[in-house]
């Protein structure tokens, strides 16, 4: 599944942290910004760079794509899929660096 829902346990707080849907959106919003929320700082910085790369290679796709067609259609359906696919893909990069992040300090993932 795309948007997968996570639990994390620490056994020694006892205290549980569920990573769903909404952890998906404001990640996609966000980026970088989610992680530092999150407190995850080295992961945050790590999500700039990524989120960076993204923006380049979603102004790169459109410039090429309204530089080879001359077809208004094509340019305003490239306009919108593709920073829709670049935000669903920064929000699973986020999330999967947030559970890296949690495995790290320890958290077990809950079943």
């Amino acid at each position: 599944m795309l948007f997968e829902s996570y639990r994390f346990d620490n056994l020694e707080t006892d205290e549980t942290i569920f990573v769903q849907e909404w952890s998906y959106f404001w990640a996609a919003i966000g980026g970088p910004i989610y992680l530092l929320a999150r407190r995850h700082f080295r992961r945050a910085a790590l999500m700039t760079a990524i989120s960076a790369l993204l923006l380049v290679a979603v102004a790169s796709g459109l410039s090429l794509v309204v530089g080879l067609f001359d077809d208004i259609a094509i340019s305003i359906v490239c306009g919108i899929t593709l920073p829709v696919i670049a935000m669903a893909a920064q929000s699973v990069i986020a999330v999967q660096l947030e559970r890296a992040a949690l495995i790290s300090q320890g958290w077990r993932g809950g079943y």
